[in-house]
């Protein structure tokens, strides 16, 4: 594997929330997502009012030390503070000095998974008057992007494999037109290698085909399987996309671009 490769979602940093559990671990999981291709790790650690409070300055400061560790120990890796900004009615109050995706005007954004559609349409409007966007994290995981509800039709990804109705259209779903607003989406390495489920990595799939995804991440919380999962997850893209198809989408290419 190349070592161009961006992990734009990963619960690298040790003991700030439900990722690695000490600085063993996160080791562990640096040695294994340098060896997997990846040169940069965005460090996306929850931000959640009342549960995890990792602050911009606290993340920065985890950063500067945990690269410093893997500087010593030889480990290729650049890494990147960020957050993982839990949708709420506290997310506005955070955006001023809120850790970007890199250079660009993106914030990674975890919606909640069994939250409706209400929620999305105003947060692309708050972000737009702070000059971001959102990059949406694993939208293949949130029920408010399951296609099914654009036709009103209680479907699932189960019917393409019973064979009792046609794939679900993206024309008129709420991923579509947050997309065609701004919004970005990243996907979830683990999502195409199944690890949440066959109807999540039916979604994801559908997601891949019709081109939605700008970037991927391995929102990787353990050093457990964390190879297995992103040789899987980067196979399955592989094939439908092509070798060349799914280096781009690894490297970030996407959403540097915008697109």
């Amino acid at each position: 594997m190349p070592s161009d490769f961006i992990d734009y979602h990963c619960h690298l940093l040790p003991a700030l929330d439900d990722g690695a559990v000490d600085l063993r671990e996160s080791l562990h999981m640096a040695r294994t997502l340098s060896s997997f291709g990846f040169g940069t790790v965005h460090c996306t650690p929850h931000l959640i009012r009342g549960g995890y409070e990792n602050d911009p300055a606290r993340v920065v400061r985890a950063v500067q030390l945990m690269q410093r560790r893997l500087d010593d120990e030889g480990i290729s890796l650049r890494l990147v503070p960020g957050n993982e900004h839990y949708l709420d009615q506290y997310l506005p109050e955070m955006l001023h000095g809120a850790l970007r995706a890199g250079d660009t005007r993106y914030l990674l954004v975890e919606v909640p998974f069994h939250a409706g559609p209400e929620l999305l349409r105003p947060m692309v409007q708050t972000f737009a008057g702070h000059g971001l966007a959102p990059l949406i994290a694993h939208p293949e995981r949130c029920n408010a992007f399951d296609p099914a509800r654009a036709t009103g039709v209680l479907r699932g990804a189960l019917s393409l494999v019973l064979g009792k109705e046609s794939e679900p259209q993206l024309e008129e779903s709420e991923v579509v037109a947050l997309k065609r607003l701004g919004c970005r989406f990243q996907g979830n390495l683990g999502s195409f290698a199944g690890y949440y489920g066959y109807e999540v990595r039916e979604r994801a799939l559908l997601f891949l085909r019709h081109g939605l995804y700008s970037c991927v991440g391995s929102d990787g919380h353990r050093s457990e399987k964390l190879w297995e999962m992103l040789v899987g997850g980067y196979s399955v893209i592989e094939s439908l996309l092509g070798e060349e198809g799914a280096r781009e989408l690894l490297r970030g290419t996407l959403l540097a671009n915008g697109a």
